[in-house]
Protein backbone atom coordinates (compact mmCIF):
# COMPACT_ATOMS: atom_id res chain seq x y z
CA UNK A 1 0.00 0.00 0.00
CA UNK A 2 2.06 2.84 -0.94
CA UNK A 3 1.17 6.58 -0.68
CA UNK A 4 2.76 9.69 -0.74
CA UNK A 5 2.39 13.32 0.84
CA UNK A 6 0.84 15.96 -1.93
CA UNK A 7 1.41 19.28 -0.82
CA UNK A 8 -2.26 20.59 -2.59
CA UNK A 9 -1.96 24.00 -3.80
CA UNK A 10 -4.22 26.22 -6.00
CA UNK A 11 -3.03 24.75 -9.10
CA UNK A 12 -3.35 21.21 -8.04
CA UNK A 13 -6.81 21.09 -5.94
CA UNK A 14 -9.23 20.00 -8.55
CA UNK A 15 -6.90 17.18 -9.18
CA UNK A 16 -6.40 15.97 -5.15
CA UNK A 17 -9.85 17.42 -4.14
CA UNK A 18 -10.97 18.69 -0.94
CA UNK A 19 -11.64 16.65 2.08
CA UNK A 20 -11.54 13.80 -0.49
CA UNK A 21 -14.41 15.34 -2.62
CA UNK A 22 -13.55 16.14 -6.45
CA UNK A 23 -17.01 17.00 -7.55
CA UNK A 24 -17.43 20.36 -8.50
CA UNK A 25 -21.29 19.84 -8.49
CA UNK A 26 -21.36 18.86 -4.78
CA UNK A 27 -23.02 21.35 -2.62
CA UNK A 28 -20.64 23.72 -1.02
CA UNK A 29 -17.86 22.67 -2.63
CA UNK A 30 -17.27 25.71 -5.17
CA UNK A 31 -17.24 28.07 -2.52
CA UNK A 32 -14.69 25.96 0.01
CA UNK A 33 -12.36 25.59 -3.14
CA UNK A 34 -12.60 29.60 -4.14
CA UNK A 35 -12.37 29.87 0.30
CA UNK A 36 -9.04 28.02 -0.11
CA UNK A 37 -7.92 30.26 -2.96
CA UNK A 38 -8.03 33.06 -0.66
CA UNK A 39 -6.73 31.43 1.80
CA UNK A 40 -2.87 30.18 0.56
CA UNK A 41 -2.06 33.95 0.37
CA UNK A 42 -2.39 33.49 4.24
CA UNK A 43 -0.59 30.46 4.38
CA UNK A 44 -3.03 28.14 4.53
CA UNK A 45 -1.47 24.59 3.55
CA UNK A 46 -2.79 21.33 2.77
CA UNK A 47 -1.54 18.13 2.37
CA UNK A 48 -3.15 14.97 0.70
CA UNK A 49 -2.52 11.38 1.70
CA UNK A 50 -2.70 10.30 -1.83
CA UNK A 51 -2.66 6.50 -2.89
CA UNK A 52 -1.97 5.47 -6.91
CA UNK A 53 -4.52 2.55 -6.30
CA UNK A 54 -6.85 4.49 -4.12
CA UNK A 55 -6.93 8.18 -4.64
CA UNK A 56 -6.99 10.38 -1.76
CA UNK A 57 -6.98 8.98 1.34
CA UNK A 58 -6.71 11.66 4.41
CA UNK A 59 -5.53 14.96 3.88
CA UNK A 60 -4.07 18.05 7.22
CA UNK A 61 -5.50 21.68 6.86
CA UNK A 62 -3.33 23.83 8.74
CA UNK A 63 -2.76 27.98 8.64
CA UNK A 64 -0.53 30.61 11.39
CA UNK A 65 -2.92 31.00 13.67
CA UNK A 66 -3.42 34.83 13.32
CA UNK A 67 -5.15 33.68 10.30
CA UNK A 68 -7.34 30.66 11.92
CA UNK A 69 -11.00 30.66 11.98
CA UNK A 70 -11.89 29.06 15.10
CA UNK A 71 -12.22 31.05 18.08
CA UNK A 72 -8.78 30.79 19.29
CA UNK A 73 -5.81 33.28 19.84
CA UNK A 74 -2.78 31.21 18.47
CA UNK A 75 -0.49 33.78 17.26
CA UNK A 76 3.12 32.84 17.01
CA UNK A 77 1.46 29.01 16.17
CA UNK A 78 0.78 26.80 13.31
CA UNK A 79 -3.24 26.08 13.83
CA UNK A 80 -4.89 23.11 12.34
CA UNK A 81 -8.07 22.98 10.94
CA UNK A 82 -8.90 19.90 9.38
CA UNK A 83 -7.06 16.37 9.69
CA UNK A 84 -7.77 12.94 8.90
CA UNK A 85 -6.98 9.46 7.34
CA UNK A 86 -8.70 6.41 5.89
CA UNK A 87 -11.43 7.37 3.64
CA UNK A 88 -11.16 3.20 3.29
CA UNK A 89 -10.84 1.17 6.55
CA UNK A 90 -7.27 -0.27 4.88
CA UNK A 91 -5.39 3.17 5.35
CA UNK A 92 -6.46 3.03 8.88
CA UNK A 93 -4.60 2.41 11.86
CA UNK A 94 -1.13 2.48 10.09
CA UNK A 95 0.18 5.46 11.25
CA UNK A 96 -1.14 7.94 8.85
CA UNK A 97 -2.49 10.85 10.90
CA UNK A 98 1.17 11.05 12.52
CA UNK A 99 2.65 10.98 8.98
CA UNK A 100 0.57 14.05 8.35
CA UNK A 101 0.76 15.42 11.73
CA UNK A 102 4.61 15.63 11.26
CA UNK A 103 3.81 17.80 7.60
CA UNK A 104 2.80 20.69 9.79
CA UNK A 105 5.32 20.07 12.85
CA UNK A 106 8.06 20.25 10.13
CA UNK A 107 6.46 23.10 8.41
CA UNK A 108 5.81 25.31 11.61
CA UNK A 109 9.55 24.67 13.07
CA UNK A 110 10.90 25.85 9.55
CA UNK A 111 9.07 28.64 9.88
CA UNK A 112 10.30 29.68 14.09
CA UNK A 113 6.46 29.10 15.26
CA UNK A 114 6.21 28.65 18.90
CA UNK A 115 4.55 25.00 17.84
CA UNK A 116 1.56 23.89 16.96
CA UNK A 117 -2.06 24.25 18.16
CA UNK A 118 -5.89 22.27 17.31
CA UNK A 119 -8.65 22.14 18.90
CA UNK A 120 -10.82 18.66 19.64
CA UNK A 121 -13.61 17.13 20.37
CA UNK A 122 -15.74 14.14 20.89
CA UNK A 123 -18.23 13.22 17.89
CA UNK A 124 -18.19 14.19 14.50
CA UNK A 125 -16.45 16.54 11.86
CA UNK A 126 -13.69 17.39 14.51
CA UNK A 127 -10.70 15.45 15.17
CA UNK A 128 -10.34 13.34 18.61
CA UNK A 129 -7.25 14.37 20.82
CA UNK A 130 -6.05 10.82 21.06
CA UNK A 131 -3.43 11.39 17.73
CA UNK A 132 -2.02 14.32 19.15
CA UNK A 133 -1.63 13.32 22.86
CA UNK A 134 0.00 10.36 21.27
CA UNK A 135 2.50 12.74 19.28
CA UNK A 136 3.46 14.93 22.66
CA UNK A 137 0.48 17.83 22.48
CA UNK A 138 -0.62 18.96 26.12
CA UNK A 139 -4.77 20.04 26.80
CA UNK A 140 -4.14 23.28 27.64
CA UNK A 141 -7.75 24.95 27.71
CA UNK A 142 -11.24 23.60 27.61
CA UNK A 143 -14.29 25.46 26.65
CA UNK A 144 -17.78 24.43 26.67
CA UNK A 145 -19.39 22.02 25.75
CA UNK A 146 -16.21 19.93 25.13
CA UNK A 147 -14.03 21.45 23.44
CA UNK A 148 -10.65 20.91 23.96
CA UNK A 149 -7.51 23.10 22.96
CA UNK A 150 -4.28 21.41 22.23
CA UNK A 151 -0.50 22.85 22.31
CA UNK A 152 2.55 21.07 21.06
CA UNK A 153 5.55 23.99 21.89
CA UNK A 154 8.59 23.96 20.67
CA UNK A 155 9.02 27.58 22.76
CA UNK A 156 8.01 26.61 26.09
CA UNK A 157 8.30 30.55 26.74
CA UNK A 158 5.70 31.58 24.53
CA UNK A 159 2.50 32.02 25.59
CA UNK A 160 -0.02 29.50 25.17
CA UNK A 161 -2.96 29.78 22.56
CA UNK A 162 -6.24 30.22 24.41
CA UNK A 163 -9.70 30.01 23.47
CA UNK A 164 -11.24 33.36 22.81
CA UNK A 165 -14.25 33.12 24.85
CA UNK A 166 -17.74 34.72 24.81
CA UNK A 167 -19.26 31.18 24.26
CA UNK A 168 -22.95 32.75 24.40
CA UNK A 169 -22.35 34.39 21.03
Amino acid sequence: MAVEIIDTKTDNILEYGVCGYKDIKKAGYPEKIEWLRERFPEGMRIKTLYSDKDGTQGMIEYIPGEYCWRPVEASGYMFIHCIFSGFKNIYKGKGYGSLLLDECLEDARKENMHGVAVVTRKGPFMAGKELFLKNGFEVVENAPPDFELLVKKFNERAPAPKFKGEWEQ
